[in-house]
This record gives structure tokens, sequence and C-alpha cells, in this order.
């Protein structure tokens, strides 16, 4: 019983005891059927969810955060899939590309040897440039076709776009050739091409020499009194002498300028052929291709 007086001295503890047993009485008290919830209820609910929703908020976080990574390291591996497609697709691209380069280069070189076996009594030797020697004063160009071949020194050598040069040597399965560019009055090895002007029958002269300096071949020796050439005329060889047959491509006139005496006129004639980068070259054989007609594979 003295505890008990002490403990009711205690004013704060015993208002607390009264607050505590209230509470638990009206939580009794409205245990039975009802819809709605006590205010002491809703208290406790909402006190509990605000406590919840600030521990859940940092563990949905940090969850999510790891949840990131995971996404970031998928997304990581499947951009390192793509790229490898990527490059298998540009390989496959470039591969494409260079088989339609070279099937249309052969269609090329096949339709302009039709071309030209139609045009005159003459045939080309399909060869590769094997090597290319940039000697300034003597550039030649190897191929891998020789006299087992039909190709004899002295026969001319011409690309897609016009004549290049001449057979110089040969052996058994290569050739040698001397470049246009190379060729020379003063020099006992050059050759003299007869040339003439597509369209104007009448036009003759000599291509015996070129210009390094306008990077020209000289036509000589053409007849001022018939019929007069023109820039852009184009000029072939004219098959005169029997050296090289006649319509091979030279080249284009691009000036003509009287001679010293005024007898004749020389043109500054710009070479068709490009000089760089070749691959395929055609010799120029007279006569007849001893295969054609052949059927034997």
């Amino acid at each position: 019983m003295f505890e008990l007086f002490r403990l009711l001295g205690n004013r704060k503890l015993f208002i607390l005891l009264i607050v505590i047993v209230l509470f638990v009485a009206l939580m009794g008290v409205t245990l039975g059927d009802r819809i709605g919830l006590t205010w002491p209820e809703k208290f406790v609910k909402d006190t509990v969810g605000f406590t919840q929703r600030i521990v859940n908020k940092p563990a949905a976080a940090v969850s999510g955060f790891f949840e990131d990574i995971a996404d970031l390291n998928a997304v990581y591996e499947e951009n390192e899939n793509y790229r490898v497609q990527l490059v298998e697709l540009q390989r496959q691209v470039i591969d494409y590309r260079k088989l339609k380069t070279d099937n249309e280069n052969l269609q090329k070189d096949l339709d302009f040897t039709e071309m030209q076996k139609r045009n005159a009594n003459k045939y080309y030797r399909f060869a590769h440039v094997i090597s290319v020697n940039d000697d300034v004063n003597n550039p030649t160009v190897n191929i891998d076709v020789g006299s087992k071949d039909g190709v004899a020194v002295g026969q001319a050598v011409t690309s897609i776009e016009g004549m290049v040069g001449i057979v110089s040597t040969t052996t058994d399965y290569t050739s040698t050739i001397q470049l246009i560019t190379s060729l020379s009055l003063t020099s006992p090895d050059s050759y003299a091409i007869a040339a003439t002007v597509t369209g104007k029958a009448d036009t003759f002269g000599i291509v015996e020499s070129y210009d390094k300096n306008k990077k020209r071949l000289l036509m000589t020796g053409i007849d001022p009194n018939k019929t007069k050439l023109e820039p852009y005329d184009t000029v072939v060889t004219s098959g005169s002498g029997g050296v090289f047959p006649a319509g091979i491509v030279l080249g284009e006139v691009m000036q003509v300028t009287p001679s010293e005496f005024g007898l004749t006129e020389t043109a500054l004639i710009k070479p068709t052929a490009s000089f760089v980068e070749w691959k395929e070259l055609f010799v120029v054989i007279p006569g007849v291709d001893p295969n054609e007609g052949d059927d034997t594979p």
C-alpha cells in the first residue's frame, strides 16, 4: 500500500499510466463489428506506414541501383554483339564492292576486246601487270604474258583507254613494255608510229617523240594542204608500214602549230591512257587469233 501511494505521488508517471489504460480500454471497446477505424488505430497505422516509407525508400533506391547496373551490363554486352555484327557487315560490303568492281572491269575488258576484234585484223592478248619501273629516263612495265602466248618484240600494248607502249623484250612467260612517254628522236631503240585521225582519212603524221614538259606526244609531218586537224580529234595508228595494226587509239589533238619552215604542221597529242594504277593491259597482236573458234576447254 505504501508503494502504491508513493507511485501515485509521482504525478507524471501516474498520468502516463492512466493514458495507457484508457488507450487499451478504447481499443478493446472498438474490437466489435464496425466499419471504420478509431483515431488511435489510424494513428498507429499512419505511424507504422510513415516509418515503413522512410525505411523502404533507401532500400528501393539501393535495389534499383543494382538493377540498373545489371541492365547496363546487358546493354553493354548487346552493344558488343552489335559491334561485331557491324564489323562483319562492313567486311562483307567491302568484299561485295571488290567483286562488283572486278566484275565490271572484266566486263569492260570483254566488251573492249570484242569491239576491237571486229574493227581490225588483229587480236588482243589479255595480261596482268606484275611490276612497274618508274625510271624517268626509261619507264617500263612488266606483264605476265610472253613468247609462249604469241607476244613478240615491237607489238603495241594498250589499256582500255588507249595505247601505253611497245613490247621491248620478252621471255617465255613475261614481257617488258617501253612506254610511249619515253619515245625519243635521239634514242636508237625508240619507235616511230604512223598515225592518222579518225574520220579524216587523208590525214597522216608520225608520232616518234614525247614532250615531257608539256606531257604531250608530238605528231609531226602533217600536210597542211589536206584535211585540217582540230582540237579533240582522235588520233589512232594508221597501219602504214605494217609495224602496228590500224585503229589503236593514241590520244586527242590539243594544239596544231606550223613546223619550222611552214611546210608541215606539228600536233600536240594528249595521250588517252592515264599511265597510273594499271592492273590489266592488252598486247595487240597482228593477224587472227589462233584460238578463235576453238571450243576445246
